[in-house]
């Protein structure tokens, strides 16, 4: 599941992941993507960027692996030297991918924390 509120950024995403043999599930927020979590039986990744409206990513991810405990989550941040606004609020063990980032590096990221 990709989650990202600037949607030319999430469909050429969703695209680049889609083209890497990955199927992928897009949604615009983190409201939406509990709805998708609920309803799913299972998300092998989770890729969010850390600033959403509404609830943050990381919230989205405790909520996302308390549901499915072997979920993987990569975050996604423009704010090199920050996890989230907060530096205390993004777990250790979660990767982050630092954008900008070529396609190259969104594609081993994801198959590095598969």
């Amino acid at each position: 599941m990709l989650v990202e509120d600037d949607t030319a950024i999430r469909e050429l995403t969703e695209d680049v992941l889609t083209d890497g043999g990955y199927e992928v599930i897009a949604v615009c927020d983190a409201e939406k993507a509990v709805h998708a979590l609920a309803a799913a039986e299972s998300f092998d990744l989770l890729i969010s960027d850390i600033r959403l409206p509404g609830m943050n990513s990381c919230e989205l991810a405790r909520h996302a692996m308390a549901l499915d405990p072997a979920l993987r989550v990569l975050l996604v941040t423009g704010y090199a030297g920050q996890r989230a606004g907060d530096p205390q609020s993004v777990p250790k063990d979660i990767p982050l991918l630092l954008k900008p980032f070529s396609l190259r590096q969104l594609l081993q990221s994801v198959h590095n924390t598969i």
